[in-house]
């Protein structure tokens, strides 16, 4: 399998310790299969950090660049290595199922997070997932447009997203377009890539400028959603924006009043749980459980308690 070949690969890796002292006997690693420029994964590495920080063990935090080999290779490693446990992103179906029970082959236990397989554990013998319910989700932030922005029969709308393919984009996707079908309007999901906020701004732009009657963007990803703004301001348009994920732009706008809302799924739990699971299962034999990071609906009436740590926790 194409996946399963060896990728040479830089990973960036952040240890923790309780304080100064010999090296910690627990190390846990998380892979992250997208790269650091995406603000995010901010949010997931302080989760996992500071449940390093409580518990007194070492945390090693990788990311794949958005290459599936990369991410194998990463996985791969750490088991060498020894891991005491492994939080994993499933963002591409079958595509780590070898080398996850691998994992669990070696007593390594294996929590997926933030994207599960499509199959969840019939897919993949991960443990658990820690993560949001995407479909519930989306079809929660498609109602909520619908209803402060008066979207109705025959309207059509634009959902950009970082990977289209991606699990999280799909099942996103899916709960949007089930809410706009209720009331006879529909979506394009386009793909923006994850490079950063400059290029998904530039993909956002030159869809609006093809496509002037479109009638509103929902970002089914953290990028889209804060780039939305600017865009619909560059190409002349005025017209309702929602999606998901936070960062002080985001919030931002939302009290500025140029986004109706976007979802909260809570990435700091992401990382922070995972941790705390795989530790209490090699430490007391807990089996980790699967966790619904939330789909938490942010808009003007709750976004300014939020705004001072979106960018670090929220």
């Amino acid at each position: 399998m194409a996946y399963r070949m060896r990728a040479a690969g830089i990973a960036l890796v952040a240890a923790l310790s309780a304080g100064a002292g010999p090296a910690l006997a627990q190390t846990y690693d998380m892979v992250i299969y997208g790269t650091t420029g995406n603000p995010f994964w901010a949010k997931v590495v302080a989760g996992a950090e500071e449940a390093g920080e409580v518990l007194g063990v070492s945390v090693n935090i990788q990311f794949a660049n958005d290459d599936p080999v990369q991410q194998n290779t990463l996985i791969e490693s750490a088991i060498v290595r020894g891991s005491s446990g492994m939080g994993v992103v499933l963002n591409v179906d079958d595509a780590y199922d070898d080398v996850v029970a691998e994992a669990r082959g070696a007593g390594i236990p294996v929590i997926a997070f933030n994207v599960d397989d499509s199959e969840g554990a019939a897919g993949n013998q991960r443990m658990a997932f820690i993560g949001q319910d995407f479909e519930v989700a989306g079809h929660a932030i498609g109602q909520t447009l619908i209803e402060h922005a008066a979207i109705g029969e025959g309207a059509r709308l634009v959902c950009p997203v970082e990977h289209p393919e991606a699990t999280y984009a799909v099942q996103r996707g899916a709960g949007v377009i089930r809410a706009l079908e209720e009331v006879g309007a529909s979506c394009d999901v386009i793909g923006t890539g994850a490079i950063g906020l400059e290029d998904t701004l530039t993909r956002l732009v030159q869809y609006l400028i093809a496509n002037p009657d479109t009638a509103g963007i929902v970002g089914l990803g953290g990028l889209p959603t804060e780039v939305a703004p600017q865009a619909i301001a560059e190409v002349g348009l005025d017209i309702p924006i929602a999606g998901f994920d936070l960062s002080q732009a985001i919030v931002q706008g939302i009290l500025d009043g140029d986004i109706i809302a976007t979802v909260d799924q809570q990435p700091f739990y992401q990382g922070f749980l995972t941790v705390v699971q795989l530790h209490y299962y090699q430490k007391y034999g807990l089996v980790p459980m699967d966790v619904n990071t939330g789909a938490a609906i942010i808009t003007s009436e709750n976004a300014q308690p939020v705004l001072d740590f979106s960018d670090t926790v929220r």
